[in-house]
């Protein structure tokens, strides 16, 4: 039986700031301010454009995924952003699929409100297994991220097998010198 997922509630909030400490320790790659991560957390408390969505008890919460209503630079329309899919790690071999329930989660949000939704994965561990998990729901995806000088708080480089570095040639070095 798949479980029901829920919008977070203001009482939850320790508990919650204890799952944000555990997911900024595995994949963050700034320090973490906890009154950063508060005051965004509000605004889902608050109905202020962004969603909590949690599974599990209120003291026993497996998976959350927080989506925010924001804009593109560029324009003034308005999208649905995940800002992350959580999924505890003693949790995670679960029959369950916690994840593939919160980006649903985070579809029917979007289909309800009638908003563009973005969402992706930026992370340096497991992240092959994620994008494929996110491919399964999602279809093809639409870009990549890249990361320059960023020390991430695992301290940890697994990134996989789905960006393997190729280096590039002496003959498509000039290629791409010249545009071709």
């Amino acid at each position: 039986m798949t479980e029901v997922i829920r919008i977070a509630q203001r009482s939850e909030e320790d508990h919650i700031m204890m799952l944000c400490t555990m997911m900024h320790a595995e994949g963050g790659f700034m320090p973490i301010d906890y009154d950063e991560v508060s005051a965004m957390l509000h605004r889902a408390f608050q109905r202020e454009g962004g969603i909590l969505g949690v599974i599990g008890e209120p003291n026993d919460i497996k998976a959350m995924i927080f989506l925010l209503i924001s804009k593109m630079w560029y324009t003034k329309q308005l999208h649905l952003e995940e800002l992350f899919n959580f999924v505890r790690p003693d949790v995670r071999a679960s029959s369950q699929k916690y994840g593939l329930q919160l980006i649903e989660f985070a579809k029917r949000c979007s289909n309800e409100i009638g908003l563009p939704l973005t969402i992706g994965v930026l992370t340096n561990r497991r992240m092959e297994a994620k994008v494929r998990m996110y491919q399964k729901s999602l279809g093809v995806p639409a870009g990549a991220w890249f990361m320059y000088g960023a020390k991430w708080m695992s301290d940890t480089d697994c990134i996989g097998g789905v960006w393997r570095e190729r280096p590039i040639s002496g003959r498509s070095r000039q290629r791409m010198a010249v545009g071709k």
